[in-house]
């Protein structure tokens, strides 16, 4: 009795060792009183390996305030400030209003943990309202002052400032049938703070 389980645990270990990879090895054989050894078999774990690597997508984070004045997001290594113009300037105007302050000093914050030594883009846009060259003015000259203002919060820092005016629009300037889209034109009016992380 004692033989044949000591034989069966040997059996037993023996399908669990792996083969060397370069060569199968002969099968373990284990004494059995009386009789022929007993033969387990051998796991051979030589095969091919396949490979596992596979393209790596880049995993995107947005997260805005309950009235989406102003946005954070993160694509990949590029993170985006948005600021909705109309809670930075009064209408029409390129001078940063009293609300814009806490806005700036939110985004000037980040910035500091987070954008160190790199340089941030700023780029000014405006809804469709007006003409193109009055629109590219306006929207460079808050482009301009957001620079300024960051500036004095984050000093030593590297800002390229550009005005797009009425180009690459968030949201529809007009609605379907052609009315005016005030909330789509009110996205539009917005200056972009950028970098890569």
């Amino acid at each position: 009795m004692y033989r044949s389980a000591s034989a069966l645990v040997l059996s037993l270990l023996a399908t669990l060792t792996p083969a060397p990879s370069s060569s199968p090895s002969p099968p373990i054989q284990a004494p059995v009183e009386g009789g022929e050894p007993a033969t387990a078999p051998v796991l051979d774990i030589s095969g091919k390996t396949l490979d596992t690597g596979g393209k790596i997508l880049d995993i995107g984070e947005r997260i805005s305030t309950l009235d989406e004045s102003v946005t954070n997001e993160t694509s990949g290594r590029q993170r985006t400030i948005t600021v909705a113009a109309d809670v930075l300037f009064a209408f029409d105007k390129a001078t940063l209003t009293g609300k814009a302050e806490s806005r700036l000093a939110q985004a000037a914050e980040l910035l500091k943990a987070e954008a160190a030594g790199k340089p941030v883009k700023i780029d000014g846009y405006t809804d469709a309202k007006g003409s193109d060259a009055y629109n590219l003015e306006l929207s460079r000259k808050r482009a301009e002052a957001v620079r300024e203002a960051l500036g004095k919060l984050v000093p030593g820092t590297d800002f390229a400032v550009a005005g797009h005016g009425e180009a690459d629009p968030v949201a529809p300037n007009a609605l379907p049938d052609g009315g005016d889209n005030p909330k789509g034109r009110a996205k539009n009016r917005r200056v972009e703070i950028g970098f890569t992380r």
